[in-house]
């Protein structure tokens, strides 16, 4: 299938033969995405589809990890559109890769508040090295960001820093402080603490 032939419903086709257990189809709705070509409804479904992978059957094998892992980011390093690196930044903290905060400090830098501000929110879920740490609190003082992505970052340094002192003091993750991973997932396996 070439990529201009994709539509929603080939993609919804791929992604219940992904749910199915078909590498195959996870590879292939990847393939979609990575080539930043054909329908945008099309691969944006694709996107939000391959974010909810993490920890799934379909997507078991670690080759095929990696290959979403990087369709996704690429998605949110190249696509034009911001809605586009929006939906692929939905897509990362959803993965819950650590990889993603690489991806995120860079998307800090984007033109689209829209993905600054998901940039700043993956960094809160999943950031908890002092690199990252400092990141925010540079970023904390530039006047170049709109008021909701500034006070993301800060909900960010605040969440970072309380997994620091925690990992300082020895604190497991499920003990006290902010859990790692998306808001959704946190209260889906139980472990949202309020912080």
């Amino acid at each position: 299938k070439t990529n201009a032939e994709f539509t929603l419903e080939s993609v919804d086709r791929y992604c219940d033969l992904a749910e199915l257990g078909s590498e195959e189809a996870l590879t292939i709705l990847a393939t979609f995405v990575a080539s930043h070509e054909g329908s945008m409804a099309a691969r944006r479904n694709a996107l939000a589809y391959l974010g909810g992978t993490a920890g799934t059957d379909s997507a078991a094998n670690a080759v095929t990890t990696d290959l979403v892992f990087d369709a996704i980011a690429s998605a949110l390093e190249n696509e034009k559109n911001p809605t586009m690196r929006r939906t692929a930044g939905d897509a990362l903290s959803d993965l819950g890769d650590a990889r993603a905060v690489t991806c995120a400090v860079s998307a800090l830098g984007d033109k689209s508040k829209l993905v600054q501000w998901r940039a700043a929110r993956i960094l809160g879920e999943l950031g908890d090295s002092m690199d990252v740490m400092a990141v925010l609190k540079q970023a904390s003082f530039s006047s170049e960001y709109a008021f909701e992505v500034a006070f993301e970052i800060k909900d960010a340094m605040r969440k970072v820093r309380a997994r620091l002192q925690n990992k300082e003091s020895g604190v497991n993750v499920n003990g006290s402080g902010p859990a790692t991973g998306p808001m959704w997932k946190q209260i889906q396996e139980g472990t949202r603490k309020d912080s």
